[in-house]
């Protein structure tokens, strides 16, 4: 074993000392050093299966050394070498192909500072309530108590999560829980059930469910986890006449406008998607897709991680356009894309984690050959 991977694999390890590190530092910022670079990961790479687990601070450590110490005219060819650390680089191929894996910590401080007047933060718990006679209260997680009561029925919030207490209900009324760009919530509707709800997303739902029905109108992302009730069917209402009737059962709809399909995923349980005259039952790990323009139903397995990815932190990238995840970061941090030269023909793959700030999300892109710059909250990619 030579010194260079002597040193890889002792910072690795977290057995690396200071002096060694420095040492390894200067060796990986060499372009001499390539070759080496190359040899070393693909074969410690190769022994932990393609993706290897970084303690995110050390990650964060080497990809801000990594990108101060390459001059700007050695960057463009030095990008392979250098994206190819799986917990905090990229793979970039000649297919024009973009994997990465980004630590799961939050940014050190010096990276924040670098970035300070411009850096954007990701989304956080808020939502926008309106009430059955139009008045809207603005939600966070830092509330807690009785927040409104209507016709009897009790509306309540808690660490981020609202609830309903309709024991009393006298009448009933319609509420619309809304997040804008930048802000996710929980919702327990209710009769029990419980409903995540995406950035620029909507939910309209009864502050009871009185009937032989359970009927809620979504706009945009959410999972929904919903308590059995065989003598009480839920419907999920969508856009153009679409509609996905459970008992009792969990899953994702994502039901974007600007998404080419709306798809429903099942988790668990079983739903009926409908679109027109077209229908279709869902088992488990199947989601149902329908084009905006068309009424048919398609249905494929689903990789249920990365729909759920979302709601469990992470961003999942995996086999998605530029203009995939772009969309998903405009909604996670409020802001808008354009494309400034085209649009680059590059596939991610691979997870982040969704608590990075934008300038995390920039200095990832850059590294990896996409070039952007922020002007306000407008971000611009140049090829």
């Amino acid at each position: 074993m030579n010194e260079f991977e002597s040193l890889f694999r002792a910072y690795m390890n977290q057995s690396c000392s200071e002096q060694d590190k420095e040492k390894l530092f200067t060796l990986m910022a060499d372009k001499e050093n390539d070759a080496r670079l190359y040899e070393v990961i693909d074969k410690v790479m190769n022994e932990a299966g393609e993706e290897i687990e970084i303690e995110g601070e050390r990650a964060d450590e080497i990809l801000s050394v990594l990108q101060q110490a390459i001059p700007q005219k050695h960057k463009r060819g030095r990008i392979a070498a250098i994206t190819r650390w799986a917990a905090a680089a990229a793979v970039v191929t000649g297919l024009g192909t973009l994997y990465w894996i980004y630590p799961s910590s939050k940014p050190s401080e010096s990276k924040q500072q670098v970035f300070t007047a411009r850096d954007i933060q990701p989304a956080s718990q808020g939502a926008i309530l309106t009430l059955g006679d139009g008045k809207q209260v603005t939600l966070d997680s830092l509330q807690k108590g009785v927040i409104a009561n209507q016709g009897g029925t009790h509306v309540s919030l808690t660490q981020g999560t609202i609830a309903y207490d309709d024991h009393r209900a006298e009448e009933i009324s319609y509420n619309t829980l809304s997040t804008p760009k930048g802000r996710l919530f929980h919702l327990v509707l209710p009769d029990g059930s419980d409903v995540w709800l995406n950035a620029a997303s909507a939910v309209t739902y009864p502050t009871s469910f009185s009937g032989k029905d359970r009927v809620v109108t979504l706009r945009g992302e959410a999972y929904f986890d919903i308590k059995p009730d065989a003598k009480r069917p839920f419907s999920v209402k969508l856009a153009d006449n679409m509609e996905v009737k459970v008992l009792g059962t969990a899953f994702n709809i994502n039901a974007y406008e600007n998404e080419r399909v709306i798809a429903t995923t099942l988790i668990n349980g079983s739903v009926r998607v409908n679109a027109g005259n077209n229908s279709s039952i869902l088992k488990p790990g199947y989601q149902a897709n329908i084009a905006h323009t068309a009424p048919g139903i398609q249905v494929n397995r689903a990789d249920t991680s990365q729909v759920l990815a979302w709601k469990n932190g992470i961003f999942n990238f995996e086999g998605a356009d530029i203009q995939a995840v772009m969309k998903q970061l405009e909604r996670w941090y409020d802001i808008d894309v354009q494309y400034e030269n085209g649009i680059p023909a590059i596939v991610f793959g691979g997870k982040m984690d969704r608590n990075l700030s934008l300038s995390n999300i920039m200095r990832m892109l850059e590294i990896s050959d996409v070039h952007c710059r922020l002007e306000g909250k407008k971000l611009i990619i140049r090829q």
